[in-house]
Order: structure tokens, then sequence, then C-alpha cells
């Protein structure tokens, strides 16, 4: 299975793959202060209280599902015309034989019910 990776709201713009904790962490140790990076994520935590970062509306999120589509599509493994026209054959001969099998067999039953009844 492919994995699924959370998207992040769209106005935010992409940062490593780095939790804020470890940053305060490696910062507080270095200069014993708070590091640069915590000015960044409060202002990011402003934005977010004030309602200008969040969830992506409708049409952008329709946009991104039909990206991710592409990506997938690209992936697959088309069968040949080859492939696909024998696999076709093989569907429709046994849907012909799936049939005559169950009108046999209904044909069989209603003469059964017939001489039950008479």
């Amino acid at each position: 299975m492919s994995r699924i990776q959370k998207k992040k709201p769209f106005g935010e713009k992409k940062k490593k793959d780095v939790d804020s904790e470890e940053i305060t962490d490696v910062g507080t140790k270095l200069s014993g202060s708070k590091p640069a990076a915590s000015k960044g994520l409060q202002k990011q935590e402003k934005l977010i209280v004030e309602g200008k970062v969040g969830e992506p509306n409708f049409f952008q999120r329709s946009i991104d599902f039909f990206r991710e589509v592409k990506v997938e599509l690209k992936k697959v493994t088309w069968p040949t015309r080859k492939q696909t026209t024998g696999t076709t054959v093989v569907v429709i001969i046994f849907v012909f034989v799936v049939a005559a099998f169950l009108g046999l067999f209904d044909y069989g039953l209603s003469k059964l019910v017939q001489v039950v009844l008479t």
C-alpha cells in the first residue's frame, strides 16, 4: 500500500520534518535562550489562532485530489492490448457457460414443479 501523508495547510511553507521541541531543545542548549525558530512557531500559532492559516477550501482539496490521482495512475502497470483482448474473451465465454448452466437448472426445476403440482 502507498503511504498517505498528511497535507499541510495551503498557506504554510514546507519545512524540514523536525519537531518544534527538538528545535527548542537544541537552541536552548546552544545559546541558553530561546532560539529564532521558536519565534517563527509563535508567529505561525498566532496566524492559526487568528484564522488566517487553516484548512484548504473545497476547490483546493479537489485540485490536490486530482493531482494525487494523476500520480497514482502513473504508477499503474497497464495491460497490453493483447492481454486485455484475451481476458475479455475468457470473461465472455465464462458468462455464456454460467448462463447456460443456470438456464438448464431453471428449466429442470420448473419441469419438476410442474410434475409435482399435476
